[in-house]
């Protein structure tokens, strides 16, 4: 295999690229809008899932992770933006 295999490829689709970021920006807050608010109905929908029955006590809990593993993730992204300092992949580009 040659080093420069991908060099002279085509660039990638302008249109395609515009969708994935518009996917990315969108799906962390479409996931977390239908995430079930209440304990009962995460573990109906988990036990429906996995067929394994699952405790309500134990589907609030992992609601709640969740939500904490959610604002971790997106919080680095936001933070900045908010400070006026975004990360070159989050500024818009001209």
């Amino acid at each position: 295999m040659i080093g420069q295999c991908c060099v002279a490829g085509r660039a990638p689709n302008l249109l395609a690229r515009r969708i994935t970021k518009a996917t990315a920006s969108i799906l962390p807050a479409a996931l977390l809008l239908f995430l079930p608010k209440c304990p009962l109905c995460i573990a109906a929908w988990l036990t429906f899932a996995t067929g394994v029955s699952f405790p309500a006590a134990g589907a609030a809990w992992l609601r709640g992770s969740i939500v904490l593993l959610w604002a971790a993730a997106v919080s680095p992204m936001i933070w900045p933006r908010m400070l006026g300092r975004a990360p070159a992949f989050l500024r818009r580009r001209h």
